[in-house]
């Protein structure tokens, strides 16, 4: 970030900056393109339950049950979890 986009940032309060945000939205939306890497990353497990509304225990015990799409690198490992398997696998419920 360049000083002077750092400068106004730091002088910007709460309601500035989500006016900020409102306008730069429809921006950011159009560099985030469906299919987008950023955008259809992997998510920790953590962050899997938040996205689909679970908790965190239900998460694991779909996946125990190989009911949820998920990948992990060997038995025991951690789970890894794509934005865009998520999305279809909560399309199909």
């Amino acid at each position: 970030m360049n000083g002077l986009a750092a400068a106004l940032l730091a002088e910007l309060d709460a309601e500035a900056l989500d006016e900020l945000a409102e306008r730069l939205a429809p921006r950011l939306a159009g560099l985030l393109a469906p299919g987008d890497p950023q955008q259809d990353g992997w998510l920790t497990t953590r962050d899997a339950a938040a996205y689909v509304g679970r908790s965190k225990t239900a998460m694991h015990k779909l996946t125990a049950a190989r009911q949820v799409p998920f990948e992990q690198d060997g038995p025991g490992a951690r789970c890894y979890f794509r934005r865009s398997d998520l999305d279809a696998w909560m399309r199909a419920r």
